[in-house]
């Protein structure tokens, strides 16, 4: 990643995917969750999984990871969802990888569902361990697990979409996955 290799469009670029994702983060259905040890828990329901998507396949790596995440963590400071920003750094950056490996490959219907598919379920499992770690209360884990499931079943939806019928914007910037010949 060198600073002197961007130039204008892909700066104009970088900045509308993390302006992007960042209103697709705070366009929300959010439920307050109040716990006895950490206070409030803003557990929410957004978008921002379509941004990933989108992003990967405009940028690339590694602008396609850092620029949705960077507006979904100023999203969460802004719409006061403090307790997920440590897990959105994390989360989201593993989904967008996956995304970014996978996405060149897509060229039919089922290939679309099945990477926007592993990509939410990816989302939905590190979001479960994440909670039970962190909030520790089963009914407002059971309360965000419910957002995310709603989360993950539009954006598998409309990232399969995305995935069939946006092109990858920089094929030279997909990872390769390198499989034995047989």
């Amino acid at each position: 990643m060198n600073w002197k290799d961007i130039d204008q469009r892909q700066l104009i670029t970088i900045i509308l995917c993390a302006i992007g994702t960042f209103i697709l983060s705070i366009i929300r259905v959010q439920v307050d969750a109040p716990t006895s040890a950490i206070g409030a828990v803003n557990a929410y329901a957004s978008l921002q999984d379509v941004g990933i998507i989108a992003s990967v396949m405009a940028l690339g790596s590694p602008w396609g990871i850092i620029a949705p995440v960077f507006g979904i963590v100023i999203g969460d400071i802004v719409m006061g969802s403090k307790n997920f920003i440590i897990g959105n750094i994390i989360i989201r950056s593993i989904m967008a990888l996956f995304v970014l490996a996978f996405a060149a490959k897509v060229d039919d219907w089922k290939k679309s569902f099945v990477i926007a598919g592993i990509t939410e379920a990816i989302m939905l499992v590190m979001f479960l361990v994440y909670d039970l770690v962190i909030i520790r209360e089963f009914k407002v884990v059971g309360i965000t697990l419910l957002m995310q499931f709603i989360q993950g079943v539009v954006c598998l939806v409309i990232g399969a979409a995305l995935l069939r019928y946006m092109p990858v914007m920089q094929p030279d910037k997909m990872l390769e996955i390198r499989r034995p010949v047989d």
